[in-house]
């Protein structure tokens, strides 16, 4: 046989072979996939409402005060790159002691002496929590969970990739006519789908702590009271995302209630509380990927339940990432550990809410819709327009104005430059009926 038919007969081998040609174009990120198409656009006018990203009112993703001192506090470059040895697993050992002195202790109000154990792990921002909580829970506990019937668009991503493809259940949480959260309907949901589970696994839900994603719209604490009554009741593992912490009420302790509230002495997680944290939105430190996870165990777990506990989920982060950068997590050290630092910093996120309520007062002037600045409504970086993606998608069309596709627009993209045409686009395009 000829050196020249081997080689043919081995092509059409290679080609029958070869399942590259069977991979399907994934679709495009609910939210980074805008941006690259806003990049595209070439619309001097366009305006990009869509990520998440606090920016300045001259339209500049700044570094925050406390931030920037920190930095000069923490010295030059060349004293940073004295050591850039890799992190351990876990993450830096003084992150570790400042960030859960800040969770469990100066964010506890009336529970100072809160001294429940606490697994803690610094994860790449809240994003990593979630996956690693997602891949611990599903291999070990439970691979059913349920979300909120609108929630941050990743949420479905990280728990369908992570063991739960399976079993994903949402319950109700707002009500599209009236723009109103659907409390005892979701309340109603839980009692109905999960007591009648008879196969003992027990059913996970994801809990927005503040500034709801992508609503805005968060429980009252009496309804709060219910809701975390009703997740024990039915032996529900609860996975927090405290994404937002501080950009409701200003106040970084204050917008920690839910974790709080769980941690009531009455309370007991038997299958453990997952806080899933991050200070890409409170510190601006969005690129840096700083965060943590906390597993909170009951009171009467022995040492050995943590420690086994510890070692899956380093074996986990070894296989995802191995361990965390370090540049970020020295200057949440630098702030958390210096209190006029952290007093800055609590100055700074103060400063960032005032700013965006002033955005939600100056649409409200213009556009007139009372769920801008109604008491009690929406809160944080976001306003729910409760637009339909055909709405969305002519905003785009016709004006180069980006939204997600579930009607979130991001306020702090809007600025005094071009707040006029932003809201001459919101009100061609608006059929919502405003309460």
């Amino acid at each position: 046989m000829s050196s020249r038919l081997l080689i043919s007969k081995r092509s059409i081998t290679t080609t029958n072979n070869n399942l590259l040609n069977t991979i399907q174009v994934a679709k495009p990120d609910k939210i980074l996939g805008l941006t690259e198409k806003f990049n595209q656009d070439k619309n001097q006018k366009k305006v990009n409402l869509t990520v998440g990203i606090y920016k300045d009112a001259w339209g500049k993703v700044s570094t925050l005060p406390s931030v920037a001192l920190a930095q000069r506090q923490m010295g030059t470059l060349s004293t940073l790159n004295w050591n850039l040895s890799y992190l351990p697993i876990v993450g830096c050992e003084k992150y570790h002691q400042n960030v859960k002195n800040f969770l469990f202790n100066e964010c506890m109000k009336d529970l100072k002496h809160f001294n429940n154990g606490v697994s803690f792990f610094q994860t790449l921002s809240g994003t990593g929590a979630i996956a690693i909580t997602a891949r611990f829970l599903s291999k070990f506990i439970s691979n059913k969970i349920w979300l909120p019937n609108y929630s941050w668009a990743n949420h479905i991503n990280i728990f369908e990739k992570n063991g739960f493809h399976n079993s994903i259940n949402y319950y109700s949480y707002y009500n599209d006519t009236t723009g109103k959260l659907a409390v005892d309907k979701w309340l109603n949901d839980l009692r109905i789908n999960v007591s009648k589970d008879k196969s003992n696994v027990p059913h996970c839900i994801v809990l927005h702590a503040c500034c709801h994603n992508p609503t805005g719209i968060d429980p009252t604490k009496e309804e709060w009271t219910k809701i975390i009554d009703t997740v024990h009741e039915l032996n529900m593992i609860p996975i927090i995302d405290m994404a937002y912490q501080g950009l409701e009420s200003g106040d970084v302790v204050e917008d920690a209630y839910v974790l709080r509230s769980c941690l009531q002495d009455n309370r007991k997680w038997h299958n453990g509380l997952y806080l899933c944290q991050s200070f890409a939105k409170n510190m601006g430190l969005y690129g840096e990927r700083v965060g943590s996870l906390s597993i909170i165990t009951p009171y009467e777990s022995l040492p050995s339940v943590r420690l086994a506990i510890d070692s899956q989920i380093k074996k986990i982060i070894r296989s995802m990432y191995s361990s965390p950068p370090g540049y970020g997590s020295r200057i949440v050290n630098t702030i958390l550990s210096d209190e006029k630092l952290k007093k800055q910093w609590f100055k700074d996120v103060n400063s960032m809410v005032n700013r965006l309520h002033s955005i939600r007062n100056k649409l409200f002037e213009q556009l007139h819709w009372d769920d801008l600045v109604e008491f009690g409504q929406q809160h944080g970086m976001f306003y729910f327009t409760r637009f339909t993606p055909k709405q969305v998608n002519q905003l785009k069309q016709n004006y180069s104005i980006y939204l997600t596709e579930d009607g979130r627009l991001s306020l702090s993209g809007i600025n005094d430059s071009n707040l006029d045409y932003v809201c001459e686009a919101l009100m061609d395009v608006s059929k919502v009926i405003q309460k």
